[in-house]
């Protein structure tokens, strides 16, 4: 009978080369080691795929070619996982060296849930902030999904990414289980970190979130369309100021 992981770790890359290798060493570095760890690169063009062949001591699933963003990535992953528990981390973060360890003593007498905790966000290299979201407020705002673990029987009950979400596709996943009243447990201790300024960061992600609350009827009809306006008129302004501070010569 073939050995089935505690922990499945999917890292989704493309042209990752500068930020990648502290990611893997982030997995390497873990003093809980029954982990099978999946990479899924998007067909890079760097030394990316280099970096991957380096450390095939510790990938057990590489994938490489082209996908349909992100959330395509995330759901080939899950869909080679055989683990018990799931974490998905980004090619530019990385945990801290006693997450899995946590997380496995506090779910190894779970039979399904979510966990997560705390992250600590860098701008460039200085630390930014370190925060965490309570699972109480996912009706309002995402949680840190780099923090989070998954009992691999919630993918199956209710399904992986939805890629008609084209950046909030992980925050539609973790209040779709939210609302079907799955178990979620708030852990305050850094599990994971982060890197501010990738396009998860930015002004998108509101309006991407706003339609995951909207899709979920968390949000009133009202609320969307003053919400909605309001972050139009920004990005048009944030547009033409920018391109007029361009042509200022």
């Amino acid at each position: 009978m073939p050995h089935i992981p505690y922990f499945s770790i999917i890292t989704v890359c493309l042209n990752s080369e500068k930020t990648l290798a502290r990611t893997i060493d982030s997995i390497r570095n873990q003093t809980f080691r029954d982990v099978e760890y999946i990479v899924i690169d998007g067909g890079s063009t760097d030394s990316t795929i280099s970096i991957i062949n380096d450390n095939k001591d510790i990938i057990d699933i590489f994938h490489s070619g082209k996908d349909h963003g992100i959330y395509d990535a995330m759901n080939k992953g899950l869909s080679l996982a055989t683990g018990k528990w799931i974490g998905i981390i980004n090619s530019d973060d990385w945990y801290e060296p006693h997450t899995f360890q946590t997380i496995f003593d506090l779910s190894k007498n779970m039979n399904e849930g979510v966990i997560h905790g705390l992250c600590r966000y860098y701008k460039g290299r200085k630390v930014d902030k370190v925060m965490g979201i309570h699972h109480n407020n996912l009706r309002e705002m995402a949680i840190c999904h780099p923090t989070c673990f998954v009992s691999s029987a919630l993918y199956q009950k209710y399904g992986n990414f939805n890629t008609n979400f084209t950046i909030a596709a992980d925050y539609d996943l973790l209040l779709r289980f939210y609302l079907k009243g799955v178990d979620f447990l708030f852990l305050e201790k850094i599990l994971a970190n982060f890197t501010l300024g990738g396009f998860s960061s930015s002004e998108f992600v509101r309006i991407d979130a706003l339609n995951v609350r909207r899709n979920h009827n968390v949000v009133s009809s009202k609320t969307y369309i003053a919400f909605y306006l309001y972050h139009s008129a920004y990005r048009l302004i944030h547009f033409f100021t920018f391109n007029k501070l361009k042509t200022i010569p």
